[in-house]
């Protein structure tokens, strides 16, 4: 794997400085500091994470246009001294080229500090009248519901991230025909770190209201995958979909395959309150073996993993309290650990380019231990962010 250190963050942000007052070139940032406080099975942890993002975008011809983003990441607290292996999952890229640079330390004997780049961005498209060819690290989103997305094969991602509403990119080649004002043929392939091809194509068109695709291709080299997603109005509100089937292709002829589905649909009121209502069929859960929570909030998601009981059940609810106050509250249910994840957040917003959110993470269900004994897992997350975009 080729390991790209970026050492050119410092010539990137003095470039910005003159890139901006050029004509074709556009510099866009932001900057967070988040405070977090972990209360896990009998531990209280902290951290405190410092976060810049810095984007660049060059529109050098109307045929050519390009982006290179970097994600930066300055991390103290003592969840770096208690949990083991933790500034080494910071550097897990999972792309071809491995973008990501990371060093740690100690801080005392209870506490630790992580500095991480990233550049999760990287790419060149061009454009041709009605076809348009885009190369790099980017994002390819074939999803079509707002939770989970079993169409999404290219780049899942954890609904319960905070810090990274940007989501994570492929190191891909993307070719996409538009064939009309809403119908478009889309091929794409990406290679991953453990240089397994991803592969697919897919067809999006709009009828009587409802845009509706039919995806199909190969997944990691392991899988045949078919599928087909739909959104569009029913009656005052939205209603959206997807489904995946997936094949093994080594036991093609012994096995019945795998499916998955979600089902979303949100309505928003005349007084700006909105609902939100999704589920989430996997039958890939029925063969993880999950004992704790711990186990798959903090790990790597691909789409087999979306769902970790065969049936997840979310609903939402928001509401802008004043003008500069939105207040939500989140849910999720998984009817076979007999457990309840609860999600309150409060965005506030000071300016037009400064925000303080809180946001809360509750979750509780039982699991069984080696011994085949059933507990009760209780977990508590807290968030406190204050973000400025320049």
């Amino acid at each position: 794997m080729t390991r790209l250190r970026p050492y050119f963050l410092v010539l990137f942000t003095l470039f910005t400085g003159k890139a901006v007052a050029q004509e074709k070139i556009s510099f866009s940032a932001y900057l967070s500091d988040m405070q977090t406080v972990y209360h896990i099975p009998d531990h209280w942890l902290w951290e405190n994470t410092l976060h810049n993002r810095l984007n660049l975008d060059l529109y050098p011809s109307n045929w050519l246009t390009g982006s290179i983003q970097l994600r930066n990441r300055a991390i103290f607290g003592s969840t770096l001294g208690k949990i083991p292996g933790y500034a080494e999952a910071l550097d897990g890229d999972l792309g071809l080229l491995d973008m990501s640079w990371v060093t740690d330390g100690n801080l005392g004997d209870s506490a630790g500090y992580a500095l991480t780049s990233t550049i999760d961005r990287l790419w060149l498209q061009f454009t041709f009248g009605n076809l348009e060819i885009k190369a790099g690290r980017q994002r390819i989103n074939w999803g079509q519901t707002l939770v989970w997305n079993p169409n999404d094969i290219f780049n899942s991602y954890s609904y319960f991230e905070v810090d990274y509403p940007e989501r994570p990119g492929s190191d891909a080649l993307r070719v996409s025909y538009y064939t009309g004002n809403a119908s478009t043929i889309e091929v794409a392939t990406k290679i991953d770190s453990a240089n397994r091809v991803t592969a697919a194509g897919y067809f999006r068109f709009n009828t009587l209201g409802f845009d509706i695709q039919f995806m199909g291709g190969i997944y990691q080299e392991e899988d045949l995958v078919l599928g087909t997603g739909w959104s569009g109005n029913l009656g005052s509100g939205a209603f959206r979909g997807e489904l995946s089937y997936f094949r093994d292709l080594d036991q093609f002829k012994d096995t019945t395959g795998y499916f998955m589905t979600s089902i979303g649909f949100d309505y928003t009121f005349s007084n700006s309150l909105m609902i939100q209502v999704e589920g989430l069929y996997s039958a890939f859960a029925k063969d993880m073996d999950v004992n704790s929570f711990l186990q798959f909030y903090s790990g790597n998601l691909d789409v087999k993993n979306l769902g970790f009981t065969p049936w997840s059940l979310f609903g939402n609810i928001s509401y802008p309290l004043t003008p500069l106050i939105n207040g939500a509250f989140a849910t999720i249910w998984y009817p076979d650990w007999k457990g309840v994840y609860l999600g309150p957040s409060f965005d506030l917003s000071l300016n037009s380019n400064i925000d303080l959110s809180l946001i809360l993470q509750y979750f509780t269900a039982e699991f069984e231990d080696p011994s085949g004994a059933t507990n009760r897992e209780k977990n508590t997350f807290g968030f406190l962010r204050f973000k400025w975009s320049f």
